[in-house]
């Protein structure tokens, strides 16, 4: 073995020892954070907060080391930390035999955070309403879906269940994903903003008001919408329902939707804020990447839903 190489070994071992170090001295404190958010009833996962670090982080980076490294790195970390913390538990709905969800949500959690799988979104939702999971993945939405799952977030019973993350969690600059390559994440927690998001509503109306009126709506508001995704109620002759993706972070007293609501009276329309999410991190593919030739699994022209 020649000198030099045996050198680089060795300053590649303590620098092991060095990264090894630093992670445990992360890991203490985050021990001390969570005792005192036990402490003070505060709330344990921060999606929000986790996408700023994560967008520091990318900031900052230079090197050889890849920038989808660095996003995988950390949410291993924070998966790991988080069930130190809190012992979270997530289940992933797992429909018409697509494990794309459960690729997702193991990159976006990490490795030992314990996930467990279900047949259907509905049924995950109940898992999450009943306190039996954390987090709950959940297929992206489909205009047209016939009992979409997202209707559900209007029951009483599902009140405190909002949209906290989108998934996947990072994606390489140029490329355009599918809705089916897409999920969400659920939650019992709060949504903050993180600078950079996106939010859902939904819209109780009658029948009778156009989707086009409704997105024109939205728009005199200074809202920016991107997708509309509708369970029409037409044929029963009842309310259709209507959830909006919106461009920016949407607070619940946010005096637009009771504005919005003032412009349907005469169709009896209620609007509420199911969530938000940081928007996924765009990093630049590494040299090495494009040489290779690398692309994401199943990628398409994205759809959009208005």
């Amino acid at each position: 073995m020649s000198k030099t190489l045996d050198n680089a070994r060795k300053k590649i071992d303590t620098l092991d020892n060095k990264i090894h170090d630093l992670l445990m001295e992360r890991a203490e404190l985050i021990v001390g954070i969570a005792e005192e958010k036990r402490k003070n009833n505060l709330q344990f996962v921060h999606p929000a907060r986790e996408a700023m670090m994560i967008r520091r982080l990318l900031a900052r980076h230079k090197g050889a080391l890849p920038t989808a490294a660095i996003v995988r790195i950390w949410r291993e970390l924070v998966g790991a930390i988080s069930l130190m913390q809190t012992g979270l538990k997530v289940v992933v709905a797992l429909e018409d035999g697509s494990t794309d969800e459960w690729d997702m949500a193991k990159n976006y959690f990490g490795s030992v955070v314990p996930m467990q799988k279900s047949s259907s979104s509905l049924a995950a939702l109940a898992l999450l309403r009943e306190d039996e999971a954390s987090f709950a993945v959940l297929p992206w939405p489909h205009d047209g879906d016939e009992n979409p799952w997202w209707t559900y977030l209007s029951n009483h019973e599902n009140r405190k269940i909002q949209i906290v993350c989108a998934l996947p969690y990072g994606v390489a600059k140029g490329d355009q994903l599918s809705l089916e390559d897409k999920a969400l994440v659920l939650s019992k927690d709060s949504c903050f903003s993180s600078g950079e998001d996106n939010s859902f509503l939904i819209l109780d109306i009658d029948h009778s008001a156009s989707r086009a009126r409704i997105v024109e709506a939205f728009k005199e508001l200074d809202f920016n919408p991107v997708a509309v995704y509708t369970k029409s109620g037409a044929e029963l002759g009842i309310q259709s329902m209507h959830m909006i993706e919106v461009n920016d972070y949407i607070a619940e007293d946010d005096e637009r939707l009771r504005k919005l609501e003032s412009k349907f009276t005469d169709q009896e329309a209620v609007c509420r804020v199911v969530g938000a999410y940081p928007v996924p991190p765009v990093y630049q593919k590494s040299e090495a990447e494009i040489n290779a030739q690398i692309t994401p699994l199943r990628v398409q022209t994205s759809k959009t839903g208005i």
